[in-house]
């Protein structure tokens, strides 16, 4: 069964949780915030359910709630942002406002995140930065066990899903990849074992080596499988290298070793940026208007309606709107506190 909640009041409850379970201020806003908006994307798998496992992990290294992040370091183009060991959405709306700004100065901006939790839809970043006039690629690397993503049937977990996201402007919303380098996101497995789903074909391995579709197997010791077999194995590869091993997450003395590097390109680097913008449009049109017996959708599409279609409210599992309530712990009336 699920409740449909308006945006404020889920995002009320899921802050409340947050501040219950020891965050501050700004990190209880932007957690909430973030997760809010993954649920009105229709990325539920980054959305509400992550939050009581943001609570019970708090003060631990990548979840300490009470962290907020810095600046460490600024040459040129490129700033270091260290998360403190906190989660990662506060280092992250930092770190590609940093290189937006260096974009605007200097055409191009990158910005290196270290000591980072999770930070939750690659996605959401790239469309921040887009929205700041700016092509975006954000990447999300991890480098300790224990690791998700297997190369194919007989290798060994070595690799996180360790996700690539891109957002190039355009009329209206932009044009925006967001993906897991394995062929199911860890979350969206989840979420299909909640709701007694079965994954595509192919998507993982069971513990004893059987390439399998039921969530399940990967809950009772399985691993993922990389979208597009060697080649998304080595996508993944690239992803820790970029947001690991270029930026230090994995430097001695730095926990977690997870990482993130966000590059900015002005969208007038090039040529006009409103040219750029007509012809992302041109090609969306072309994408648009290419299906035949199924309607095909440009990069990006699915987030707009999806948020159109939602209107300002989310869709929760009781389950998860029950767990939000015992950890907010409302007062006796059980009226929402004022912020």
């Amino acid at each position: 069964m699920v409740s449909r909640l308006s945006a404020v009041q889920a995002g009320s409850l899921a802050r409340r949780a947050l501040i219950a379970a020891g965050a501050t201020g700004a990190v209880a806003d932007a957690v909430s915030r973030h997760a809010i908006e993954a649920e009105l994307a229709g990325h539920p798998s980054h959305g509400l359910r992550l939050i009581p496992g943001y609570c019970a992990g708090s003060g631990a290294p990548g979840a300490d709630l009470a962290a907020e992040p810095r600046v460490v370091s600024r040459a040129g183009a490129v700033t270091t942002i260290d998360a403190g060991g906190g989660l990662g959405h506060l280092a992250m709306a930092m770190a590609v406002d940093c290189a937006a700004a260096s974009a605007g100065e200097y055409g191009v901006g990158a910005a290196g995140v270290v000591r980072c939790g999770h930070a939750g839809r690659a996605g959401a970043w790239t469309e921040r930065g887009a929205a700041r006039g700016c092509t975006t690629m954000v990447v999300l690397g991890g480098s300790a066990p224990p690791f998700v993503m297997s190369a194919g049937p007989g290798a060994a977990p070595s690799l996180h899903t360790n996700p690539i996201a891109f957002a190039v402007p355009g009329p209206g919303h932009p044009l925006m990849l967001d993906m897991a380098t394995s062929m199911v996101a860890e979350g969206k497995v989840h979420v299909a074992l909640a709701r007694h789903a079965l994954l595509p074909e192919g998507s993982i391995l069971s513990a004893d080596g059987r390439v399998s579709n039921d969530p399940a197997d990967f809950a009772n010791g399985g691993c993922l499988l990389p979208v597009g077999g060697h080649k998304g194995f080595g996508l993944s590869a690239v992803v820790e290298a970029l947001g690991v091993a270029l930026t230090g997450a994995d430097a001695a003395g730095r926990e977690p070793s997870e990482g993130a590097l966000v590059i900015c390109l002005s969208s007038g680097a090039f040529r006009p940026g409103g040219e750029a913008a007509a012809a992302v449009e041109s090609m969306r049109g072309r994408i648009r208007g290419s299906g035949r017996t199924v309607a095909v959708l440009a990069p990006g599409d699915p987030e707009a309606r999806h948020r159109a279609v939602a209107a300002g409210e989310v869709e929760v599992a009781d389950e998860i709107v029950a767990q939000l309530r015992a950890l907010a712990a409302p007062d006796s009336q059980g009226k929402e506190p004022p912020r």
